[in-house]
C-alpha cells in the first residue's frame, strides 16, 4: 500500500474510534445523568439502547470498563500504523513501551488515590484521567512516526 494511501487510512481509522468513543462516553454521561437526577428529557440513541437497562452505579463502573477497552483500541491502532508507517519498523516496540508506562502511571494514581486517600476523585484522579486520555488519543503514534520521519530526514542528511 502506498505511504498516503497509509496515512489516510489510519487517520480515518483513528478518527472512528474518536468519534466512537465520544459518542459512548457523551451518553453514557447522559444517562448517568438521566438516573441521577431522574430527568426523562434526555433521549438516548438507539444504538447505545444497551446502556439504559443498568442501574447507575453499574453504569458508572462500567465507564471504567470501556476506557480500558479504548485504552487497548487506541494501542493497537497506534502500534500497527507505526509498524506500517515508520521506516525503523523498533518504533513499534516504544508504543508498547509508552503505553505501559501510561497504564502502569494511571494504575498507581488510582490505587493510591483509593488506598491512601479512600476516594476515586481529586488530584489523582484527575492525573490518571489525564493519562488515559493521552492513551485513548492518536498523539503518542503521531509523535513516534513525526520523530521516526525527522530522525531518518537528519540521518540522511549528515
Amino acid at each position: 500500500m502506498k505511504n498516503s494511501l497509509k496515512y489516510i487510512f489510519f487517520i480515518a481509522l483513528f478518527a472512528l474510534l474518536g468519534f466512537s468513543r465520544e459518542f459512548l462516553f457523551v451518553n453514557t454521561n447522559n444517562q448517568l445523568f438521566k438516573l441521577y437526577y431522574h430527568n426523562e428529557d434526555i433521549k438516548i440513541p438507539e444504538s447505545l439502547d444497551f446502556i439504559t437497562h443498568f442501574q447507575y452505579s453499574t453504569l458508572y463502573y462500567l465507564k471504567y470498563l470501556f476506557t480500558l477497552i479504548y485504552f487497548l483500541a487506541y494501542l493497537l491502532t497506534s502500534y500497527f500504523a507505526v509498524k506500517q508507517i515508520s521506516r525503523n519498523k523498533k518504533n513499534a516496540q516504544w508504543i508498547i513501551y509508552i503505553y505501559a508506562i501510561l497504564l502502569v502511571l494511571s494504575g498507581i494514581s488510582m490505587a493510591y488515590n483509593y488506598l491512601i486517600n479512600n476516594q476515586l476523585n481529586g488530584d489523582e484522579y484527575t492525573f490518571s484521567r489525564w493519562l488515559m486520555g493521552i492513551g485513548q488519543s492518536p498523539l503518542v503514534a503521531f509523535f513516534i512516526i513525526a520523530s521516526s520521519k525527522l530522525y531518518h530526514k537528519f540521518q540522511t542528511e549528515q
